[in-house]
């Protein structure tokens, strides 16, 4: 019995690529990022599913944004005489 050979995507490993970075900002495990990827077989590759793909888009910019409301938020420094 011949096993069927995939390989990853362009995609799927840019896909992987985010995960890392979204990990290393967030301090999060890659691993726990890595487990949800969900993926399709196209012409011998596997590709990012497009639901996965439209709910890591969708985490992604939510995480931009709070990191921008974050920004724009006052700094506090403590006065010294």
């Amino acid at each position: 019995m011949d096993d069927k050979v995939f390989t990853f995507s362009d995609d799927l490993v840019a896909t992987v690529a985010q995960l890392l970075q979204l990990a290393i900002l967030t301090g999060t495990d890659v691993y726990d990022h890595l487990r949800t990827v969900q993926v399709v077989e196209q012409e011998g590759a596997l590709v990012v599913a497009p639901a996965y793909r439209e709910k890591l888009n969708a985490e992604i910019l939510r995480l931009s944004q709070r990191a921008e409301q974050s920004s724009q938020q006052p700094e506090f420094t403590l006065e010294t005489d």
